[in-house]
């Protein structure tokens, strides 16, 4: 077998030594820059990798495409999964998953729940317990992995994304306390949180009202005024109530 390994090189991780000392295969090939080129080989293999591949290049490769990501899937996709795990109370842990055209969206083939010891107290402790994770996952497949014998399943849930760009700006220590962080995090976006929930709000009214407006069409279609008044003030009723949720939003 023919490998290309994308991201991390030797001084990063020892998993493209292991699968050059493995009998099946005859040449890993290794980069971290940007590469469109993808023939030849039999498996590509994506871990720590910076670049999206691009869909008219996933489309021309005629081998499996694996990549290592940082999280539970189909939660914290994209950039910096470590840390929203935490900041959203999301599940913490470590997918091998196919890679497809949109980001960390491609069927699952391995994954494991990942549970932090007391000792391991930063964004930097926790990084390295899942970096050591995945790489434990990986190489307990591997003759699997190689062989192309796993089943993949497709995600389930809408999971979430998240962006370079979506990092806070005060974010520039991976050593600091998680639990200090988070604590000033919760202060510092409580009113932000306060307002989306009247956001929720406002979207469940104007749901209902919705309703009120189609049942009050298919009334007047039945020629019953009566009924359409009483239909009219309850309408009336909830926007003066999303009127109110929006002068909340705006103070």
């Amino acid at each position: 077998m023919k490998i290309l390994f994308l991201g991390y090189g030797d001084k990063d991780s020892n998993l493209i030594s292991v699968i050059g000392d493995k009998s099946c295969v005859s040449r890993v090939d290794y980069t971290k820059e940007v590469t469109n080129d993808f023939s030849g080989y039999d498996l590509v293999i994506s871990y720590g990798y910076q670049h999206i591949i691009k869909a008219e290049s996933l489309a021309a490769i005629k081998c499996p495409i694996l990549n290592l990501h940082l999280s539970y899937l189909p939660f914290n996709r994209g950039s910096d999964p470590n840390y929203w795990s935490f900041v959203e109370n999301t599940p913490n842990g470590v997918t091998i998953h196919e890679i497809n055209s949109g980001v960390d969206t491609g069927p699952i083939i391995y994954q494991k729940y990942v549970n932090f010891d007391k000792g391991e107290k930063t964004f930097s402790d926790t990084y390295d317990r899942l970096r050591a994770e995945i790489e434990q996952l990986f190489m307990g497949n591997i003759d699997h992995i190689l062989a192309g014998d796993y089943q993949a399943e497709k995600q389930r849930g809408f999971g979430s994304h998240h962006k370079k760009a979506d990092l806070p700006e005060d974010m520039g220590d991976w050593r600091v306390n998680i639990t200090e962080y988070l604590e000033k995090y919760d202060q510092e976006n409580h009113g932000i949180r306060e307002k989306l929930a009247i956001v929720d709000e406002i979207e469940k009214i104007r749901t209902n009202n919705n309703v009120n407006w189609m049942d009050l069409l298919r009334l007047a279609i039945k020629a019953s005024p009566t009924d359409a008044k009483k239909l009219i003030n309850r309408i009336n009723s909830d926007d003066n109530k999303i009127s109110k949720l929006f002068e909340q939003l705006g103070k």
